[in-house]
């Protein structure tokens, strides 16, 4: 086969209404990580304030609190955004999810304790997880199929840019610059700039406007392929309460290496950075390996990769520079594996019910996921140290090994109708 023919379906132009809808769908994607790793970025200085003095022993718990309390949000906007979805439309629902969660980033800035914090960050998650399935369906309606799976890697990918944005924000604000964690949720009000600037551009989904939307069309759709949905839901648990039970404690992980308090917001700083680098190559990777390899083969080698890697960075390497270059291959592993619920999910259910269904499958296992970091820092506690709770933890994307053989390889098929 000539190269130009290997070329030729990638030299095809998409018209300027897919090109769109993938540059405002990254744009909040983008946002949706920053709104996320914001806080796990400063969730230490941030309850060094807000806790009495005599109550900061008590930060690893509530700093898993706040993870958790922001998971759920997250859960329950994302099960009544795909649903909202499904019957009023991609469009509507994005915007409405997106002014939410930059609204109540913005008012987390002026939280006088940690209970209203976990209150903002509730509306924060609730707001997040409305805008992920929307966005994920209004991309797979729109795209060509030849493309679908490698912009679904990329506008996942832009999820983890809102984590570089955030890191290097706070290796600017706390670190040079020694700010206060709270300006880094100002920046939050941000999207709701760009809802009131590209509104009029975001399109709806035309195979959603032709689609039955009728709550007993939508469910009936659902029992009909009630296998599928059980299976991915229990994929979805393993990658997401692996992550926020390991992964999301990195960067308080790092700080704890380092000699001093100052030299550790560098670090964690440097760790998140590298992360989501690492995440952003693993997601567009994803895409591209999917079509290549299948979805089920492609997912396979992140899960195994993830619980391989674990252990190295958590328990046998000490040296905070060599867990920071670390990070690169981490983030490719367990953050590339996000990149499997804007590929594969979508490709599992008809359009009048792919919003419901892609939505339940992301934020279901949310539920389950709230109690990672509590029960992370509840074993963080019982070995006295990060390297071993995250080791055993590991054990948890087996699970996903072991189902995924179960649910179809759509590789190379069409969007279901």
């Amino acid at each position: 086969m000539a190269t130009s023919d290997i070329a030729a379906p990638y030299a095809e132009g998409l018209t300027r209404r897919q090109w769109s809808v993938l540059g405002i769908t990254m744009l909040f994607w983008l946002f949706d990580g920053y709104e996320t790793f914001a806080l796990l970025l400063t969730i230490g200085p941030s309850l060094h304030q807000l806790l009495p003095a005599n109550e900061l022993a008590t930060l690893p718990r509530v700093a898993a609190y706040l993870i958790s309390i922001t998971l759920f949000g997250w859960a329950v906007g994302g099960v009544i955004g795909g649903i909202v979805g499904d019957r009023l439309g991609r469009r509507w629902t994005m915007i409405g999810a997106v002014l939410l969660y930059s609204i109540f980033t913005g008012t987390s800035a002026l939280a006088p304790n940690w209970q209203i914090l976990a209150l903002t960050r509730f509306l924060t998650g609730f707001g997040i997880g409305a805008e992920w399935g929307v966005g994920t369906s209004l991309l797979q309606e729109t795209w060509p199929e030849r493309l679908r799976t490698k912009g679904a890697g990329v506008l996942q990918a832009a999820f983890s840019g809102g984590f570089v944005v955030a890191s290097v924000l706070w290796l600017v604000l706390g670190g040079w610059f020694g700010g206060s964690w709270r300006w880094m949720y100002a920046v939050g009000i941000i999207p709701a700039l760009f809802v009131a600037l590209l509104a009029r551009n975001i399109p709806e989904s035309e195979r959603w406007t032709k689609a039955s939307r009728t709550a007993a069309s939508i469910g009936a759709t659902l029992r009909a392929h009630s296998r599928n949905l059980v299976l991915a839901i229990l994929v979805s648990i393993s990658i997401t309460l692996g992550f926020w039970a390991i992964s999301s404690w990195v960067p308080t992980y790092v700080a704890t290496l380092a000699s001093d308090p100052k030299s550790g917001v560098y670090y964690a700083g440097m760790a998140g950075l590298f992360y989501a680098i690492g995440e952003i190559i693993g997601c567009i990777a994803f895409g591209f390996l999917a079509d290549s390899w299948g979805r089920r083969w492609t997912l396979a080698f992140y899960l195994a990769g993830s619980i391989a890697i674990t252990p190295v960075v958590f328990l046998w390497v000490r040296d905070p520079t060599t867990v920071v270059a670390l990070q690169i291959a981490n983030g490719f592993l367990t953050g590339g594996l996000y990149g499997w619920f804007a590929v594969h999910p979508p490709e599992l259910f008809p359009t009048a019910a792919r919003s419901t269904a892609i939505s339940l499958i992301f934020n279901f296992a949310r539920f389950l996921a709230m109690f990672g970091p509590i029960l992370a820092s509840s074993l963080i506690g019982f070995f006295g140290g990060y390297g071993p709770a995250a080791t055993i933890l590991a054990s948890i994307f087996a699970i996903g090994i072991v189902v995924l053989p179960l649910l179809p390889e759509t590789k190379g098929q069409p969007l279901p109708e």
